[in-house]
């Protein structure tokens, strides 16, 4: 076995040799053998491991990266591709670190000193931790007792409270609430948008239905209730026993109960699901929301919101935002507690207000001889010989003041005017004319003291104030829309259009009428209704002009009732014509020695002087306006008096149109709705057997 490897090497056999033969040899070729270890010689020559090989850098750097080229390989792969055959490069790796696995694997085989020791036992666990202490049932007692103890103080402050004195509790008026709450909420785009829920708004509502039957009508409304009418809030609201219900609105009228709301609110869809819907018919609303101004170019309007606005889109719009009550400077300028005893009635929260303080007041004051005037005074006059008191409880003592010497001093001639004043002051109210309020201050009990023109001064607990309204144009300026300087509002054509598919209508629309030639603004109930019709008309695709003429009615339950047609002011020439109701009446003479005669405006003669009648508006020989005055109801005599209107009659027609209107047939008394009922027939209880 050992001539395998020795056979390579001729020393070896040398060596055998010499060790035959002499010791002396043998050590003699042992230093050969020590020159051996130190040189090989020519048999084993110790072989560079970089011998025909290159040295490279390790680790390797990155390579650069290769050109880019704008261009696919043109070559084929090439056939029977074998990726194991590549040559691999001569490249001389760095050594491996030298490894102790093997002297380890000897030692633990061994069992010697650095043999691998067997691992420690695993610790003892540790004890659990103790259980925390109950804290939430010392909390729930502690709160318990706590809560029922501040149950007992309030019992306790209730019981002082009611043996003080001190427990009519306080009304304040309700929190505004939106709906929808969130503007999130709010439809991104609608097809008609209606901005303004008054008379306006909803005639152009009823307006788009009829004429579409598939419209879906959006409207956005800055008070936080339904539409409804407003003529009911000087009127019949005030004979209601309890405040106005904000739910219902209800109140009496000819032995029926009425609303003032248009609709219930279940006819109004949930914005949500509003736009979510396709198709309409479907109408929905936002309350308590404010459009800050509109962009009539890109068919935007922009709401108010607690971030601030919000776009929705609009395919048609109509701005209806109506008008504000006006006020006194002296009132605006006042201190608080001046300004808590004086309200304006404009809206519902107005009335909401007003009702409970005239309520809880024993004089009230009322400044303004117009249409809101008249109804309040005469309205709260008949109220306060309606309610029922307590005999010891002092009646309302209700005061007008009007700066002219009678009602409508800006509608009537002054002697019609006097002479309808009497009807108010009939119903127990007290009528200052020819005055104007000066100053208002607190006085030393809490009260409110008036400084009149006249010199004299009243103390009163409450005061409305009703001295007109001006339009809502707020929108005007930050929409880039025109107004009217001469009667206010915004700048509409015939056809109450401002821009493209941007239409106004009601209180704020200054319209072009092509019958008179010029532009008019009407404030009234019956001409909002008549022009939101026509512009919701226009809305749907019509082109209908608004040329109608001024109509409005003064009510006072049975003593007066006024209805106007066209144009009528004071300072306009008129002719009146009144039912001789009183010809077989003679005055009656003073008696001897009792002094001056009666007085003439209590007399039965001045009573019945201008009973009934028509007055005649003139201008340039033209009859351009009539007011029928105490005329018997018909139903169409606003649409006749318009077409008698168109036809231009002079003064020399007034006996013609006399006739025309039934004045000759009318009567000076009729029959009320008891007496002109038949009795029926008596049916009288029999037994039968």
């Amino acid at each position: 076995m050992l001539s395998c490897p020795f056979r390579c090497c001729n020393h070896l056999r040398r060596f055998n040799a010499v060790v035959s033969n002499n010791s002396l040899e043998v050590a003699t070729y042992l230093g050969q053998t020590r020159n051996y270890n130190k040189d090989k010689g020519s048999c084993c020559k110790d072989v560079a491991q970089t011998e025909g090989k290159s040295v490279e850098q390790w680790p390797k750097s990155d390579p650069p990266p290769p050109a880019w080229r704008n261009e696919c390989p043109r070559d084929p792969q090439p056939p029977n591709y074998d990726p194991y055959r590549i040559k691999v490069p001569d490249v001389v790796v760095p050594p491996l670190p030298p490894s102790n696995a093997k002297p380890m694997i000897d030692c633990a085989r061994t069992k010697g000193p650095c043999s691998v020791k067997p691992p420690p036992e695993p610790p003892a666990c540790p004890p659990p931790p103790p259980k925390p202490f109950p804290w939430i049932y010392v909390w729930s007692v502690a709160s318990f007792f706590g809560i029922m103890g501040l149950i007992y103080k309030l019992y306790l402050w209730q019981e002082m409270r009611i043996k003080l004195g001190d427990h009519t509790s306080k009304w304040r008026p309700r929190r505004k609430i939106k709906a929808p709450f969130h503007c999130k909420d709010l439809p991104a785009c609608v097809q008609y948008l209606i901005v303004g829920a008054g008379a306006a708004g909803w005639a152009a509502y009823r307006a788009i239905m009829e004429h579409d039957k598939t419209a879906k009508v959006f409207f956005i409304t800055k008070e936080d209730c339904l539409p409804y009418m407003q003529p009911p809030m000087s009127k019949h609201m005030w004979w209601n026993p309890e405040p106005p219900d904000i739910k219902t609105l209800n109140y009496i009228e000819d032995g029926r109960r009425h609303t003032m709301y248009y609709a219930d609110c279940a006819s109004f869809m949930d914005p949500i699901k509003f736009y979510r819907k396709k198709k309409g018919p479907a109408v929905s609303i936002a309350r308590g929301w404010c459009v800050l101004r509109v962009d009539a170019d890109d068919h935007v309007v922009w709401v108010k919101t607690m971030c601030g606005e919000q776009p929705i889109y609009y395919e048609r719009c109509l701005l209806a935002p109506g008008a504000k009550a006006n006020n006194l400077s002296i009132f605006k300028s006042a201190s608080k507690q001046v300004r808590d005893r004086v309200c304006t009635l404009r809206t519902i929260r107005d009335l909401e207000i007003a009702y409970r303080k005239v309520k809880a007041s024993k004089h009230v004051v009322i400044i303004g001889g117009g249409f809101l005037g008249c109804e309040l005074a005469w309205y709260l006059g008949k109220m306060d010989a309606m309610v029922e008191r307590h005999e010891e409880e002092e009646p309302l003592k209700i005061v007008q003041i009007i700066k002219d010497k009678g009602i409508m001093s800006g509608v009537l001639p002054e002697y019609i005017g006097e002479w309808a004043t009497e009807k108010i002051k009939c119903e127990g109210v007290t009528v200052i004319s020819k005055t104007q309020v000066y100053d208002a201050f607190e006085t030393p009990d809490g009260r409110l003291e008036l400084t009149l023109s006249n010199g004299n001064s009243i103390v009163t607990d409450y005061v409305i104030v009703a001295i007109g309204t001006e339009p809502r144009v707020e929108l005007a300026e930050p929409s880039f829309l025109e107004v009217d300087p001469v009667n206010g509002g915004f700048l509409v054509n015939t056809e109450l259009e401002a821009r493209t598919h941007l239409y106004v209508a009601g209180d704020a629309a200054s319209f072009y009428s092509q019958w008179k030639d010029t532009r008019l603004r009407l404030s009234h109930f019956g001409n909002a209704e008549e022009q939101g019709y026509v512009a919701g008309a226009n809305m749907t695709g019509y082109w209908v002009p608004c040329n109608m003429e001024p109509h409005f009615k003064l009510h006072l339950g049975e003593s007066l009732e006024m209805e106007a047609v066209g144009e009528v002011g004071a300072c306009m020439s008129t002719v009146g014509i009144f039912k001789p109701c009183s010809e077989n009446t003679k005055p009656q003479a003073p008696a001897a020695g009792d002094g001056d005669r009666p007085c003439y405006k209590q007399s039965e003669e001045y009573q019945n002087r201008y009973k009934r009648g028509i007055l005649f508006y003139l201008r340039d020989e033209l009859i351009v306006g009539m007011v029928f005055w105490n005329m018997p109801p018909v139903d169409d005599r606003y649409g006749v008096a318009t077409e008698v209107l168109r036809a231009r009659p002079t003064y020399k027609d007034i006996n013609m149109l006399a006739e025309l209107f039934g004045f000759p047939e009318t009567q000076c008394d009729y029959l009320s709705e008891a007496e002109l009922k038949e009795p029926g027939p008596c049916i009288q209880n029999r037994r039968f057997a």
